[in-house]
């Protein structure tokens, strides 16, 4: 693994993925991090109890990025939804959960035992691209549904698809109750003006959500696995909180990944308002570059204000390419241009930059899609419309080992979902439907990677 990752560092391949820092920090090439690697040790404070140096990490997250309260996540943010979810509800209680959270918002379901209740995003024609959110169908739920004890929802989503926190928030306390947003996607919103402005792409916690869960590593520049909790007072019992933060994250800590949040914070200071302002340079002028294209599309913030959506997040670029795959394209990027792209979905594929990527990237990816529209794709890297070889099993209630095409009526024993995202086509307890089975049959077909399926 190590020779893989030396060589792919010393290829042309540009990221178009996470983490946030694109494999390139100012200062920081020689750094050798087993010379920082440690434990525990005297005058280094411990992550469950902190009192020094970890206490002044999170005040300081705190400060960025807003909120009562931040604790530093070294388990990634799922360690923070699963906390998050275990200490607003109690075992057997009630969520209302939106049915495109992640796949750790069902961990947590199922490791406490919840009765979920689901309210679905729009959906976006065309691209069957989950949009935001409506305020209006959470108030409804909680008016139907009054022994609920907290809702929870993704915004900004994957894609960069932003729903209206305020409103929802507001709805939530209306009933008494706490609002969490997983918002790994969002952990630089609300740190540049125009992005906040323009697209609409708001703070979370800002916005009043109770909890917010980020990813530092997705967005900014951070070591894959870091990340954060924001808190704001009022709707969360933080001791509780903080049982189980303990509880689902490791007793041995990465100072590494702790001392990589550092960094990014010191970069913050000194160089984030010219990063992001170069950034929306970049953006902009790679947008504009593809208007007049007419097989091939950027999609997003044309949609802000229609499917629930009240923002969208301009660091996401997401291409379709008329007569073609997502992974299609995804393949087309990857291993004629050397663009590596973050995910291809059935419809499009998404690419992620941050305040790293240098103007050479956007020029590549100009010139990539510049060749797909005026040639296309050669057909040895297309995805074939044809259904694979041998037959697809999933587990149904009791671990029963069943032939997805004998499944329709029977209870799914565990999430099968297209990784990435992660985003179940089916959950544990949801019963197998005819269009369930389609949809897992045609994520096959396009060549995309499907979990939870049985050996």
């Amino acid at each position: 693994m190590y020779d893989e990752l030396k060589a792919l560092s010393g290829s042309d391949m540009y990221p178009f993925h996470m983490p946030g820092h694109k494999r390139r920090m100012p200062g920081e090439r020689i750094f050798d991090p087993y010379s920082i690697d440690i434990t525990e040790i005297d005058g280094f404070d411990n992550m469950h109890d902190p009192e020094g140096l970890i206490k002044e990490l999170n005040r300081r997250l705190c400060s960025r990025f807003g909120g009562d309260e931040a604790r530093i996540l070294v388990n990634g943010s799922t360690s923070g939804v699963l906390s998050a979810v275990s200490a607003a509800v109690k075992p057997g209680g009630r969520i209302l959960m939106a049915r495109n959270s992640h796949k750790s918002a069902y961990d947590a379901v199922e490791l406490r035992g919840l009765d979920p209740v689901f309210i679905y995003p729009g959906i976006i024609p065309g691209y069957r691209l989950n949009g935001g959110i409506a305020a209006s169908e959470v108030e409804a739920y909680l008016s139907e549904n009054t022994d609920t004890e907290a809702v929870f929802i993704t915004s900004p989503t994957y894609e960069g698809m932003v729903s209206d926190i305020g409103a929802i928030a507001n709805i939530c306390h209306s009933h008494g109750i706490p609002l969490i947003v997983d918002s790994a996607h969002g952990a630089h919103a609300g740190l540049y003006g125009p992005f906040t402005e323009e697209y609409g792409l708001t703070d979370a916690i800002a916005a009043g959500a109770d909890i917010a869960i980020e990813s530092l590593h997705k967005t900014l520049p951070c070591f894959t696995q870091t990340a954060m909790v924001l808190l704001n007072k009022g709707y969360i019992d933080f001791n509780r909180f903080g049982k189980y933060y303990s509880v689902y994250q490791t007793s041995s800590p990465s100072y590494v990944f702790m001392a990589g949040a550092d960094n990014m914070l010191k970069l913050l200071d000194k160089e984030g308002e010219m990063r992001f302002r170069r950034l929306d340079k970049n953006l902009r002028q790679f947008r504009d570059s593809v208007k007049g294209f007419r097989r091939v599309h950027s999609i997003g913030p044309e949609y802000v204000g229609s499917f629930g959506i009240q923002g969208f997040d301009p660091t996401k670029i997401l291409i379709s390419a008329e007569g073609y795959k997502g992974m299609d394209v995804y393949r087309a990027l990857r291993e004629k241009h050397h663009l590596q792209p973050e995910m291809a979905a059935g419809d499009y594929v998404l690419l992620m930059t941050s305040i790293m990527d240098e103007e050479e990237g956007f020029i590549r990816l100009y010139e990539a899609l510049k060749d797909i529209e005026l040639n296309g794709i050669p057909e040895e890297l297309t995805v074939k419309a044809e259904r694979q070889e041998g037959p697809v099993r999933v587990l149904t209630e009791g671990g029963s080992v069943t032939d997805i095409l004998k499944a329709e009526g029977k209870i799914s024993d565990r999430a099968v979902y297209a990784y990435p995202p992660g985003i179940p086509v089916i959950a544990p307890g949801e019963f197998f439907t005819k269009e369930i089975i389609e949809e897992i049959m045609n994520i096959r077909e396009q060549g995309l990677t499907i979990k939870g399926l049985s050996e």
